[in-house]
């Protein structure tokens, strides 16, 4: 196709932005800040907003999606470039939250991308319509995107574009749903305590109840579809063994390729806990929390993006489709009620193995040049497709139609 003045215009600025970028992506890995107290990480990202003249909105107030209540993020943010009214926005969302360890799962440089997405962007939409970008914390804990849509801060967006590393080039949103009870008391058994030993009689173990909770979740393994997944730890079991524990806490996760299968192992989940408490005279506290879904699936955009990148020098041949689910994300939450993609890109070079995620050795490298080199490719293709979707007003009108085909309650 090759690329016309404007985006050639699109990427100089992004190419002339390069040692900001750099330096974006490495100061906030040297922060390094857990989900929620990203304050540096944040501050540093609204700063460079401000400079490009962004309208800036530090701080964030969110609802939870179930509940209703009011969730405070005050290292979430909004911002805005408004160049043409009344045009499309495109929504860019940067993560930037750490784990333990580290950038363990390259954040980072989602944040240089979306940053770099931003930067071309921002030249390109002034005769065209808004740029928003949004400061997305905390995705390795609870998330924050479900609390931000339902917080109403996406309501004006017409397509969203994030980035992730990964082992090649990709363009679909493939997580899986996924759901918890809510992270206050997770699945908590309530029993009576007693002695072990001079009065059993008296008590009633909520430990067993989660034994056996524990154990109903492993025969339904035998009975639900394969790429279903149940994970869970015992986070609290008793204090002492001559003490019939009269607490005890199951944290359970369940995720699914179909939103509707999730469901349905929520529903099955109830009645394994009941089942738990009827056959041990105990009460279980729990309710779960807004599940993550499936993205609604927009092929055509994929394929857009994938055929884009050929124009950026890459081989249109590496980018998969239909790749099975693996792991989950908040921004299932916003892919299912907007038109999203995801560019995934490799974080080693071709012949290399990537280290593992969330691992120290990945931790190491997110720093490196040649990843965040990678980020700042990813965010060229971000913004080329954002441009040549977004911008053609015949091509978003038929994305929309797209999606409202495929979205399902």
């Amino acid at each position: 196709m090759g690329m016309n003045s404007a985006e050639l215009r699109m990427m100089e600025v992004i190419d002339n932005n390069s040692k900001r970028i750099h330096n974006v992506a490495k100061k906030i890995w040297e922060f390094a800040e857990i989900g929620w107290k990203e304050f540096k990480s944040s501050a540093l990202l609204m700063d460079e907003f401000e400079k490009e003249g962004f309208e800036v909105q530090r701080g964030l107030l969110g609802k939870h999606p179930k509940f209703g209540n009011e969730i405070d993020m005050p290292t979430a943010f909004k911002a805005v470039y408004k160049g043409k009214e009344d045009g499309p926005v495109v929504g860019l969302l940067l993560e930037y939250d750490a784990l333990p360890n580290g950038h363990a799962c390259g954040h980072n440089l989602i944040a240089s991308a979306g940053f770099a997405a931003a930067l071309g962007l921002k030249e390109a939409f002034k005769d065209i319509g808004t740029v928003i970008a949004y400061g997305t914390p905390a995705e390795e804990q609870d998330g924050s995107k479900q609390y931000i849509l339902a917080g109403g801060h996406l309501k004006e967006v017409d397509l969203v574009l994030i980035n992730h590393y990964g082992r090649d080039w990709c363009s679909e949103v493939t997580g899986k749903a996924m759901v918890t009870p809510t992270y206050d008391n997770w699945i908590t058994f309530y029993g009576q305590a007693a002695h072990a030993s001079a009065a059993p009689e008296e008590g009633r173990s909520a430990l067993d109840a989660v034994m056996l909770a524990a154990l109903g979740f492993e025969f339904m393994r035998e009975h639900m579809v394969e790429t279903n997944r149940i994970h869970y730890i015992i986070s609290k079991g008793g204090t002492a063994s001559n003490t019939v524990p009269e607490e005890a806490t199951l944290n359970l996760c369940l995720r699914s390729n179909d939103s509707g299968e999730l469901n349905d192992m929520m529903r099955r989940a109830d009645n394994i806990i009941r089942g738990a408490e009827l056959m041990t005279d105990t009460k279980a506290v729990y309710k779960w929390d807004a599940p993550w879904y499936c993205a609604t699936p927009v092929p055509s955009l994929y394929h857009d993006a994938a055929d884009y990148a050929v124009d950026l020098g890459l081989d249109r041949s590496r980018f998969s489709f239909g790749n099975m689910p693996r792991a989950s994300s908040d921004l299932g939450f916003i892919a299912y009620e907007i038109p999203t993609v995801e560019i995934t890109w490799p974080i080693v070079k071709d012949g290399e193995t990537p280290p593992t995620g969330h691992s120290d050795e990945l931790a190491a490298i997110t720093c490196q040049e040649f990843p965040i080199e990678q980020s700042i490719l990813a965010g060229k293709l971000m913004a080329l497709t954002a441009l040549r979707v977004a911008g053609n007003p015949e091509k978003l009108s038929a994305l929309k139609e797209e999606f409202a085909r495929n979205f399902s309650e």
